[in-house]
């Protein structure tokens, strides 16, 4: 139950093949039929022009050049009335109806282009320019489909050229159809091997669709980038690649590259970002956020990006409002929600926040959790006495160990409980009260049951708010005789006894923000007459490292959660980071600091000393971001 730190979006961008001129990217601008070299105009006229006085056509030739010119030029405020000065002469004159279409495309006006070039066509359907540059503004239309039409017109006037197969392979891939987008690629490689478009659009349609993976992507991309280096589409999708398997420094030059040779950039703004967040610079990342955003103030994915940081700097009004807008834009954007309501009850508004809190399972993360859904789910209103419910554990450790306490108020409510919980709390889970039957997580099929429900849905469904959070401690124990056991195991041990844990999982994606290590921990275990017990797992090279001699090692005795907590009934004070054997002092009823970053876990609100889930936990919260000292 982490706000989530990954990009909602992974912003794809497909190269559409041509060379451009200003504003116009992917659009090959004209007047001749013959195959066009990237970032040239010919001048040549139609040999279907409907003009046949020579007189005539060579004035149209010379309005048609200066049009052009003014075109090319960036003028189109006059390249458009140069051609529509034309077609008041000659209605019929194709070029200029097509180039026309041209200029309604480079001023954003996609519909009106098509309308235009189509036009064109029907005036001379045999100018596989035409065609091609309809699939491209089609493209742009978000009409991959006919676009593909279109491109086909074009090759099959024009087989040769390898740009128009390159731009019929980015439709393809805009329609996942990956098979035939790879062979089109390929196709447009044989015919011109250095053309950076095809090995891009060749890389996609590589990842796309079962294809054999990102090891030859990778090479196309970076082919692509070296054919081409101002192809900014081509650094990005690198990037995409590089920043997938880790490799965020590799990944956040190629996206800097991709900015630099398309300026405003929106998935590069976005991705770069990202890794900003990731690292907590987060005044940097908004920078991205906002440069992306003034180029699309209406992508969704990047108002929800931009919520996570600020929800890290603790704006959590700003928060809010940047997920309303992605929301707005995009409501089944399931990630955004689920960061909404960690938000929401971070601030302890609980009701909305729980549910809210169900989008989680329609992200992509949390389908892939979603187990023994044939049953129907419960809730008070549909509940039989006597019925027997699964309730299935989720997420991490600690949230199983904190909302394990709701087990026993479905017992109340006269229900059977089976709990399906991970193997490392199988034996403590045992002590649950309420719970009828404990069960291995991921065993197979559970036993019969009426009814099956998430853990971490019954705050919701039970209508949990901030002034009644149940928390009556200890609801966990691990048992006499395992406590005894290792009462004589640390009985040689004089003094006030503290347990200690410095770290979380490092799988866990705040794991950088929660986990302090052991050095800011090392004024502490300076204080004389006390025995440190170290109950952190695969800790002892830390030990090692710093070299504190007063510190009883445990860690590989403990074989799971219920060692932990009968050594926990032997100490007298657990001091913890934010994971789960914190979690597991709390539940036990021990005395226990919690150690917490500057915004912390939904779980601990703000700006709290003492918590309401555990009566004998006492917060310590960082006074600025990354200050563990303080």
């Amino acid at each position: 139950m982490t706000v989530r730190l990954t990009c909602s979006t992974i912003w794809r961008r497909r190269e559409f093949g041509c060379g451009a001129l200003p504003n116009a990217p992917g659009i090959c601008v004209s007047a001749c039929r013959a195959r066009r070299a990237p970032g040239r105009v010919c001048l040549k006229r139609s040999p279907h022009s409907s003009i046949w006085d020579p007189a005539a056509m060579a004035d149209v030739d010379a309005a048609l050049s200066q049009a052009v010119a003014r075109h090319q030029s960036g003028d189109l405020a006059a390249a458009e009335r140069a051609y529509r000065a034309i077609l008041a002469e000659h209605p019929d004159h194709a070029d200029a109806r097509h180039l026309l279409g041209l200029v309604h495309f480079q001023n954003g006006d996609t519909v009106t282009a098509s309308t235009e070039i189509r036009r064109a066509i029907e005036l001379d359907r045999r100018a596989p320019m035409y065609h091609a540059n309809l699939g491209r503004v089609l493209m742009a239309q978000g009409l991959p489909g006919e676009a593909v039409a279109a491109y086909r017109e074009a090759v099959a006037l024009t087989p040769e050229d390898a740009a128009v197969h390159s731009d019929m392979a980015a439709a393809l891939v805009a329609l996942e159809d990956h098979d035939a987008a790879r062979s089109r690629a390929r196709l447009a490689l044989e015919l011109d091997p250095t053309l950076a478009a095809a090995h891009l659009n060749l890389g996609q349609a590589l990842l796309g669709g079962g294809g054999p993976g990102s090891a030859e992507a990778e090479a196309c991309f970076r082919r692509a980038a070296d054919l081409n280096p101002a192809l900014a589409d081509a650094h990005q999708a690198l990037g995409q690649i590089l920043q997938a398997r880790g490799e965020n420094d590799a990944a956040m030059d190629c996206y800097r590259m991709a900015i630099q040779a398309q300026p405003g950039m929106v998935e590069a703004h976005c991705n770069l970002g990202n890794i900003l967040r990731d690292r907590m610079d987060l005044t940097a990342a908004l920078v991205q956020y906002d440069a992306a955003l003034a180029t699309a103030p209406d992508a969704a994915a990047v108002h929800g990006n931009k919520g996570v940081a600020l929800h890290e700097m603790g704006r959590f009004d700003e928060a809010l409002a940047s997920y309303d807008r992605a929301l707005e834009l995009n409501p089944d954007d399931a990630d955004t929600a689920r960061n909404r309501a960690m938000t929401l009850l971070l601030l302890g508004r609980f009701k909305e926040g729980w549910a809210e809190y169900e989008a989680r399972w329609r992200t992509p993360r949390f389908k892939t959790q979603a187990r023994h859904r044939d049953k129907p789910r419960w809730s008070p209103a549909t509940a039989v006495s006597g019925a027997t419910v699964l309730v299935q554990a989720e997420q991490g450790l600690g949230d199983t160990i904190q909302f394990a306490r709701y087990v026993g108020l479905l017992a109340e409510r006269e229900q059977q409980v089976i709990f399906d919980c991970p193997a490392p709390l199988m034996r403590l889970m045992a002590s649950l009260d309420g719970a009828a039957r404990v069960i291995e997580q991921g065993q197979g099929r559970p036993p019969h049951h009426d009814f099956q429900v998430p853990l971490m849905s019954l705050p919701g469904i039970l209508g949990t708010e901030l002034e009644a959070i149940p928390a009556d401690v200890p609801y966990l124990n691990p048992g006499a005789p395992l406590v005894g056991i290792w009462r004589r195991r640390l009985a040689e041990y004089s003094g006030p006894r503290i347990g200690v844990v410095w770290k979380g999982s490092p799988d866990h994606v705040r794991d950088r923000v929660r986990s302090p290590g052991l050095a800011p921990l090392l004024p502490l275990l300076e204080l004389k007459g006390a025995t440190f017990v170290s109950l952190q797992k695969g800790g002892d090279k830390d030990l090692r490292a710093h070299g504190p001699d007063n510190v009883v090692d445990l860690s590989d005795e403990l074989m799971d959660f219920a060692d932990t907590a009968a050594v926990m009934q032997n100490l007298d004070l657990v001091v913890s980071c934010d994971t789960a054997v914190g979690h597991l002092a709390g539940a036990l009823g021990r005395p226990v600091a919690m150690l917490l970053p500057h915004v912390a876990e939904w779980r601990w609100l703000l700006a709290r000393e003492d918590t309401p889930w555990y009566p004998t936990m006492r917060l310590f919260r960082q006074p600025t971001a990354g200050n563990w000292a303080g």
